[in-house]
């Protein structure tokens, strides 16, 4: 470190990296150089021991309100700059300007990548596109691409992976040959996974030993108890770092099942608070391994077992904000594992505590936003619980509270843009529930707001492209609430949904270039051309109609969308031949588009959770039978129409009361002509 710099290195990141940014500068500013390179002479000086310290903007920025004047100041400081390249930094002007300034300001100062998502081989374009990793600020200009990819290294699994690349920025730093230092580092590894494991070993020996003596003298026997505390804590926190960065989730699994042996064998009464929270804190573990395995059903059991410790703990100290919290932590992990296993009953309950124990921080601490949010997810999570389970004004009384707490949350953190992210989120909810409790002009004055929220935020400077997605979706939300009705929906109402659908459409089709291979942002731009091939039919423009539908099935034409077996794009695919039927019919065709609807319905009925799979089941059943009933009376045949629309009336009877607006305007059509004929035939 030179006598002008304070800093090792500066560390430049997108805010969608700051976990690699953390675990990189854990790890430089822990490594240690060989004892036999330290004090070398390189070309950036003399080999330390330690590269600390090393500046990340989260750490290590002052209490001062000037941003810019501190990044400058610590780009100027620094000896190197490291930035954390993938799809989000390349996007980020933030990165791009701090590559610039250092550039600027330390003009012989030396810059390394570390790889951490996208390709390295491609070069994002001017805004972004693509899966392009670098910053465009990182590459000289006019070079070649494969000469002006930066120095640095590949933290990729399928590259050099973290240790290896932890390694090659050390040595990039220092101006050191690579294999100076990696013959010792791989050493030093070896010894330290050696040791670790003999550790763990070794501990669970004196855990076993300490069972067996348990019946040994009262002082030998508190005098050995505290020692197996102390090494169970070690095993929960100091053990557990140095484990994961090794991939020793083996050991790491063992561990958790000796702790939670050596507390089931000691009666639950008599454990200590920091005993019950070690307990817990062993059986969190396990369900977040488990989780991370795919074991669903046994991270619940875990999650479950943490709930009962921390219930117990808070049964010690009920009014303890922090036993409160970790109790509430406890129900929400419950709540959402049992969730996801379609337990809708245990995951009520348990969010039911989740909200009660938020609530009750929030009175203790009405200022604290933590807490706040908090108490505002426990209120949308149970109110999907009740929106799943038909319990329609019990979910839209859980949504509007949590709209109304995110609203305030935003309100107390104006410049933070996830806040009203949230608060968007929250409405779309509202807006969800309202299209059945409240009726349509509601549900479009809520989706009115949530799209005014995230205009608010785009409009200032927030280059985020996840909220332009968010604000498509809604906005497509938005089309088709102003076309629920159909053929009588309104002629100004159908202008501002094709105005809302043609716009978004090609903000849709940017999105995609942005990041062909985003699975979620091709969804999005196929929705959006079906919905405008929909709105484009009602207003009699069936060329329009047909390019639209033509534009949605070349976007579906790609291998990720081919290769997703996933109910949302099956939901999308048979909507698609819903519209293709509706453009046959526009155009005369009446074979094909009677071919089309029967293999839909053939397709509908075969999935026999049709209803609940997917989120337009409903909509898609009655639409399908409505058409073909329409396509059978022409041909001739009313019996068959007739059938068509009694049976569909029929099937969603039970749940009509459940139906969106779409949905209800195509059963209560199917409704009123089966009345007329009956009446006709009387």
């Amino acid at each position: 470190m030179s006598g002008q710099t304070k800093y090792r290195a500066f560390i430049s990141y997108s805010h969608d990296d700051s976990r690699w940014a953390r675990r990189i500068h854990r790890a430089l500013e822990a490594y240690r150089l060989p004892a036999n390179l330290v004090g070398t002479s390189t070309a950036h000086g003399l080999v330390p021991k330690r590269l600390n310290p090393i500046f990340r903007d989260r750490d290590d920025l002052p209490a001062a309100g000037d941003l810019t004047a501190s990044v400058r100041t610590a780009l100027a400081q620094s000896d190197v700059l490291i930035v954390v390249c993938s799809p989000a930094a390349a996007a980020s002007r933030w990165v791009n300007q701090e590559i610039q300034e250092f550039r600027t300001v330390r003009p012989q100062g030396q810059i390394l990548a570390a790889i951490v998502a996208g390709n390295p081989g491609t070069v994002a374009g001017p805004d972004g596109a693509g899966d392009g990793c670098f910053p465009a600020a990182l590459l000289e200009n006019g070079l070649p691409e494969s000469e002006a990819e930066p120095v640095g290294a590949d933290f990729r699994p399928k590259g050099d992976g973290f240790r290896m690349g932890v390694v090659k920025l050390v040595a990039g730093m220092l101006g050191l040959r690579l294999d100076e230092i990696i013959q010792r580092d791989l050493q030093r590894r070896q010894q330290r996974v050696t040791t670790v494991t003999m550790l763990s070993l070794l501990l669970a020996v004196i855990m076993t030993g300490l069972t067996l003596l348990a019946s040994s003298a009262r002082s030998e026997a508190e005098r050995r108890k505290a020692d197996a505390e102390d090494l169970i804590e070690f095993m929960l926190s100091d053990l557990q770092d140095k484990l994961e960065p090794v991939g020793r989730l083996d050991v790491l699994d063992a561990v958790g099942e000796k702790v939670v042996a050596y507390y089931a064998a000691q009666p639950t009464r008599q454990l200590s608070a920091d005993a019950l929270g070690r307990r817990s804190r062993a059986f969190h573990l396990l369900g977040e391994i488990e989780s991370a395995e795919g074991d669903l059903e046994s991270a619940y059991e875990h999650f479950r077992r943490a709930y009962d410790a921390t219930q117990q703990l808070l049964l010690i100290a009920d009014d303890d904000p922090d036993r409160i919290f970790e109790h509430s932590q406890s129900a929400y992990w419950v709540g959402y594992y049992a969730w996801r296993q379609g337990r809708l009953d245990d995951a009520e309950g348990h969010f039911r505590a989740y909200r009660d124990l938020a609530g009750r921080l929030t009175e203790i601490d009405a200022g604290n936003t933590e807490w706040l949010a908090e108490f505002a997810y426990a209120n949308t999570n149970l109110g999907v619980v009740y929106l799943q389970s038909a319990r329609l004004p019990e979910a839209r009384d859980s949504f509007v509270a949590a709209s109304a707490l995110m609203a305030d949350l935003a309100s107390r953190q104006p410049d933070v843009v996830q806040a009203h992210v949230d608060h968007a989120n929250a409405l779309a909810w509202v807006a969800t529930v309202y299209e059945m409790t409240d009726g349509r002009d509601a549900a479009i004055a809520a989706r009115q707001q949530e799209i005014a929220i995230y205009e608010d935020q785009l409009s200032a400077e927030v280059d985020d492209w996840n909220i332009r997605r968010d604000a498509i979706n809604a906005e497509r939300a938005l089309a088709r609430l102003l076309i629920a009705p159909g053929a009588d929906t309104p002629a100004a109402d159908l202008q501002i949904a094709l105005a809302i659908l043609e716009a978004t459409s090609f903000e849709a089709d940017a999105l995609l270039q942005r990041d062909p291979a985003n699975g979620n942002w091709r969804l999005t731009t196929v929705r959006q051309r079906l919905w405008l091939a929909q709105a484009r039919l009602l207003a009699h423009d069936v060329a329009g109609a047909r390019e639209a539908y033509l534009d949605a099935s070349a976007y579906m034409a790609h291998p990720s969308w081919m290769a997703d077996a996933s109910a949302r794009i099956a939901e999308t695919r048979l909507y698609a031949a819903l519209v293709e039927a509706r453009i046959f019919v526009a155009m005369g065709q009446d074979e094909s588009a009677h071919l089309r609807l029967d293999h839909l319905m053939t397709s509908l009925v075969a999935e026999a959770n049709w209803q609940t799979e997917f989120q337009y089941g409903p909509y898609l059943y009655a639409a399908s039978a409505n058409e073909l009933a329409d396509l059978e009376l022409r041909r001739g045949a009313p019996a068959a129409a007739e059938t068509l629309r009694s049976h569909m009336v029929t099937m969603l009877t039970p749940i009509s009361s459940q139906l969106r607006l779409d949905a209800a305007m195509e059963f209560h059509r199917a409704q009123s002509v089966t009345a007329l004929e009956a009446a006709e035939a009387n």
